[in-house]
């Protein structure tokens, strides 16, 4: 395929038409006269700037969860001592009932009594923190009940021991 046999040298452009038409096709296609470069500056550090913002939030978030859930576990730790140890006393309670005088029976099954009620405050409690929450006020009264229990428990195995 040759370029004569479908057009003729009237049919081509001379060469001050071509150079008419490529002028007209560069005026008529609009020139930046200042890049964009300070756009993208922008962005970069708008992005930057909210990319160091979600760390030190991410930081946050995650250093105040830590510091709460190591509280939590700790105190969790010390509830579960504390459970461990007054559920062996509890066990021990029905023998030193057995074993006491008929004197000091009405004593220790009173002290016993009062252990269980305790018991029914410190469950109750415990169930008001896991549903609205923990307070100092409620941590407080948990602590305190338990030192009651374990006075009382006290008192069951000193009395037990006055009688031996």
């Amino acid at each position: 395929m040759k370029k004569e046999n479908f057009y003729s040298e009237d049919d081509m452009p001379s060469n001050n038409q071509k150079e008419l038409i490529w002028n007209n096709v560069k005026a008529n296609i609009p020139t930046r006269t200042k890049p964009n470069i300070l756009f993208h500056w922008k962005s970069f550090a708008l992005g930057n700037v909210a990319a160091l913002l979600l760390i030190f939030a991410s930081i946050g978030i995650i250093s105040t969860y830590n510091n709460l859930f190591d509280r939590s576990s700790t105190e969790e730790q010390v509830y579960e001592t504390l459970n461990t140890a007054t559920k062996q006393l509890q066990d021990l309670t029905p023998l030193l009932i057995q074993q006491a005088s008929e004197q000091n029976k009405n004593s220790i099954q009173s002290t016993a009594d009062a252990i269980d009620e305790i018991d029914k405050l410190i469950n109750e409690i415990k169930t008001d923190m896991l549903i609205n929450g923990s307070s100092p006020a409620k941590e407080t009264s948990l602590k305190r009940l338990y030192a009651t229990k374990l006075d009382f428990y006290k008192e069951i195995l000193l009395n037990q021991e006055e009688q031996s």
